[in-house]
């Protein structure tokens, strides 16, 4: 599956925001443009607001691989990982790890061998 940058996405996404505020109204374009113009403006932000956030969604569904998902899970240290899964768990009794993964816990239910 294609990877796409995070740049690119980050970019996409700060104009289809600006491109909401200004089709909603919270981005008045009184004395920034002619006055002639903010209609048309407005009308055509409207369909880049909802063209783009088509874009950004299929963006960042394709930035979404499975490697993604495992680096994130990686970011998390281990001994916060079992220090959660004990706490979210409480049918879990003990969990048995190496000496250093153990004292790096919080928890009495993670012990070593």
């Amino acid at each position: 599956m294609p990877s796409v940058d995070p740049v690119t996405r980050f970019w996409v996404g700060i104009i289809v925001t600006v491109a909401i505020a200004i089709s909603g109204g919270t981005l008045n374009l009184t004395h920034a443009i002619p006055q002639d113009y903010i209609p048309y403006v407005t009308a055509w932000c409207a369909i880049i607001a909802f063209v783009g956030s088509a874009v950004l969604t299929t963006l960042n569904g394709l930035a979404t691989t499975n490697q993604s998902r495992l680096d994130s899970a990686a970011a998390v240290p281990l001994p916060q990982k079992l220090d959660a899964l004990v706490a979210n768990n409480p049918d879990v009794k003990t969990v048995v790890t190496t000496q250093k993964v153990a004292d790096a816990t919080t928890s009495g239910k993670i012990v070593s061998q």
